[in-house]
């Protein structure tokens, strides 16, 4: 398993901001935006040194965001590894998707927001950021 918080703190870094919209057009990443089907939330595509990221047009603002940066993670990390990110779930067994949505919710969530929600349930953090309690819980461990 990679070491998902280094590869985001470098991009947070390198980019200065935790915003992956910043962090795609800095990276030269194009970005679509089309009806991907009912199973497909977002893909990657890398090849000849063009990087390109396909969202669903109708996802809501919290999952554009969180698919957006998975993405981004699934080519900074596995740039040869190119793979559909399934909309029935937010969870694969598949350590590269683990991995993605790891450094997701690494790039998106600081841990001084965190250290901020200290008294507050999984369930809540989940609420004011949008998304789902597994993505929270991927995040504290």
């Amino acid at each position: 398993m990679l070491d998902t918080r280094f590869y985001s703190d470098k991009v947070r870094k390198k980019y200065k901001t935790r915003n992956p919209y910043n962090i795609a057009d800095n990276m030269n990443i194009i970005v679509h935006y089309m009806d991907l089907g009912k199973s497909t939330r977002g893909l990657c595509h890398h090849k000849k040194r063009i990087k390109q990221i396909f969202l669903h047009e109708d996802l809501k603002e919290w999952e554009e965001r969180f698919v957006l940066a998975h993405e981004i993670g699934h080519l900074v990390m596995h740039p040869n590894h190119n793979a559909p990110f399934l909309q029935t779930t937010f969870f694969s067994r598949s350590r590269y998707e683990i991995e993605a949505n790891k450094f997701a919710a690494e790039l998106i969530i600081s841990d001084t927001d965190l250290r901020g929600y200290k008294d507050y349930t999984i369930s809540q953090i989940a609420a004011i950021y949008g998304l789902p309690v597994e993505i929270i819980e991927l995040r504290t461990r």
